[in-house]
């Protein structure tokens, strides 16, 4: 019999908003939120070109415009710290587009901020007007739902020399082999979910990812012997998402020393 909570199958991915999947799942049910929202690219305000300065095609995606941005980051995040277990973490992806208001709505929902990791990428889109740095990381807040937390330091040692690691994840961009079966325009690489998974819960635990999209956190936790659910609004990333999903084996060798 296929594993499910309150009537939802774990580790599928439905299609809707995420707000209403999650009001379908029980009170302190899950063990883990990776949440890797809208950076709302698409209503900066600015009109220079973003995708020639930085990189950034998000903002041309309908999903990434969104008119009361505050009141939709309070949605998600209340409904993530609804449905987790005391204990249990959230980690928050973003830039300095969202970051400080998801941040700042975080504590308004009584999270625990613990730290902030940063996503280095190794080969960052160059900011080729000349008028700022080039655009090489992206952060990931982490907090917990009350004291307690699981920050699994062994883990840590293990892919760090017997040393614990710091709050900086280094790699490349997402390779193109996990992009075999399609293009999601804000990619997550599977070392840096992985990593996350592995720390910050344990196996046969329950992930949720708010955020769907390409499906990479949903793709570390089948890899890393955890349960997921998720939800996402396109039926094109689901797609995609389940097609990886249906092929992670081909990947694991490259990966094996992080699982």
């Amino acid at each position: 019999m296929k594993k499910q909570l309150n009537g939802l199958q774990l580790n599928r991915i439905y299609q809707r908003d995420c707000v209403e999947g999650m009001k379908m799942l029980p009170d302190n049910s899950i063990d883990l939120v990776i949440a890797d929202p809208p950076y709302n690219l698409g209503n900066s305000g600015t009109k220079l070109d973003l995708k020639e300065m930085y990189g950034f095609n998000q903002f041309k995606e309908d999903w990434d415009k969104i008119d009361d941005f505050p009141t939709f980051n309070q949605a998600w995040i209340n409904e993530c710290y609804r449905v987790l277990k005391p204990g249990g973490s959230i980690m928050a992806y973003g830039t300095h587009h969202n970051l400080f208001l998801v941040g700042y709505l975080m504590g308004e929902s009584s999270f625990t901020i613990r730290t902030k990791y940063e996503w280095k990428k190794k080969n960052p889109s160059p900011n080729r007007t000349g008028t700022a740095p080039h655009f090489a990381t992206e952060s990931i807040i982490w907090a917990s739902k009350g004291d307690n937390k699981i920050y699994n330091l062994d883990y840590a040692k293990r892919i760090n020399n017997n040393k614990n690691i710091t709050n900086v994840f280094e790699t490349s961009a997402t390779p193109p082999r996990e992009k075999k079966y399609g293009k999601f325009p804000c990619q997550k690489p599977l070392e840096v979910s992985i990593q996350l998974i592995n720390l910050h819960s344990r196996p046969d635990q329950i992930v949720l990812i708010p955020f769907c999209g390409s499906g990479s956190e949903a793709v570390a936790a089948q890899m890393t012997g955890r349960n997921f659910i998720t939800f996402e609004r396109e039926s094109q990333y689901i797609e995609l998402a389940n097609m990886r999903l249906d092929n992670t084996d081909e990947l694991k060798d490259k990966l094996l020393h992080l699982i």
